[in-house]
Formats: structure tokens, C-alpha cells, sequence
């Protein structure tokens, strides 16, 4: 799955249009692109809980990078090295944080359907991703050793926003 590229060969209408839409945020003064990427996590939140973004604001380029196809695969990559890491339970002590593997072996599934709706071609929206990118992010979260919440719901509605 890893070496998995999503076609553009068979766009819907509404992938067009996302497309389009990502083209004109490139094209956005350098200021707001650059305000979208500092305030990356602030408006991962604001899409999470269902803002909608303003025409031409740096939120509305942060959320058409959201469902970009580099995103996705980014965050595809990223849950598929979280259940992995769980797996190997002998790897090198890293810095990163601690995963809760309980939790992640009991969601495996789920991370599943998540990774194949990421890598699927139908279009997917700024603010399922954003919960994903929220839930990846948060170290006191259910995905997490020493974290609170459910993952299986976490990723539930996450998969129901995409």
C-alpha cells in the first residue's frame, strides 16, 4: 500500500473543482500562504469542529492543502508507521511519543478503512482530514501512552467527515 499513488486520471466534477481550488491557493499572495503554514495546527482545529473558511483567507489555502493528494498519502503514511511501530514493540528508543498500543491494536481495523479512504480517488474533505491531522497531533490524546479518549470513535468520525 505504501507504494500506492493516487490517479488523477479519473477525476469527478467535484475533484476538478478541488483541484482548481488548490491551483488558486498556490497562486494566493505569499502572505496568507505563509500564515497558513505557521498557523497550520490553530486551523487544523478550526476545520475539525467545522469553520467554514472565507474565500481567499490563509484558512481556506490551509484547508484546500488538506485535500491535497500529498496530504493525504502524508497521512495515510503516517497511520500506517503508527500501527507498525505498535507492532514492533522491540524498536530503538526514539524520540517520539510513546504510543498507546492497546488502543491502536484494538483500532486496527479502523486505521484500516481510514488508510484506504485517504488512498481512495473520491474527494475528501478539509475537515475530516483536519481531525485526522488533530488526532496524530494531539500527545494527550486516545492514540497516545499516557492519553485520554476513544480512538475507534476518534477515527470513526473522522472516516464519517471524510
Amino acid at each position: 500500500m505504501t507504494a500506492n499513488r493516487i490517479s488523477i486520471g479519473f477525476l469527478s466534477s467535484a475533484q476538478v473543482h478541488g483541484a482548481m481550488r488548490r491551483d488558486e491557493a498556490q497562486r494566493a499572495p505569499l502572505g496568507r500562504r505563509v500564515i497558513a503554514l505557521l498557523k497550520a495546527n490553530k486551523f487544523d482545529r478550526m476545520l475539525a469542529v467545522g469553520v467554514c473558511p472565507p474565500e481567499g483567507s490563509a484558512l481556506a489555502i490551509h484547508a484546500a492543502r488538506l485535500t491535497s493528494v500529498d496530504e493525504r498519502e502524508a497521512i495515510a503514511r503516517s497511520l500506517r508507521r503508527v500501527v507498525d511501530d505498535a507492532r514492533n514493540r522491540n524498536a530503538l528508543v526514539s524520540s517520539r511519543m510513546e504510543l498507546n498500543v492497546p488502543n491502536i491494536t484494538a483500532a486496527q481495523d479502523r486505521i484500516d478503512e481510514v488508510t484506504l479512504r485517504l488512498h481512495s480517488p473520491r474527494p475528501v474533505t478539509p475537515r475530516g482530514v483536519a481531525r485526522l491531522r488533530v488526532l496524530l497531533a494531539d500527545g494527550a490524546g486516545p492514540m497516545y501512552r499516557y492519553g485520554r479518549g476513544d480512538l475507534e470513535g476518534r477515527l470513526g468520525a473522522a472516516l464519517a467527515a471524510l
